[in-house]
């Protein structure tokens, strides 16, 4: 038996597929653990590691950029 397209039945996303509020849950989660173990490392160890995923974040930022505009 189908249902009718005007069925009072809430969409659901198809298995698989996470709803923002499960995925706001894991990124919430996964900083509390990254925080956690910042707070038992040294300071210059956790200041270089910032200055690592800060060089990371602003080369990948930049090829994306470059990559864009070469598409336009």
């Amino acid at each position: 038996m189908e249902k009718s397209a005007n069925s009072r039945t809430p969409n659901r996303p198809p298995t698989g597929e996470r709803t923002p509020a499960v995925s706001l849950l894991i990124v919430i989660v996964a900083m509390g653990l990254l925080a956690g173990a910042a707070i038992h490392t040294s300071m210059p160890v956790f200041l270089a590691a910032s200055a690592a995923i800060a060089l990371w974040l602003l080369a990948f930022g930049a090829r994306e950029r470059i990559a864009r505009t070469r598409h336009r």
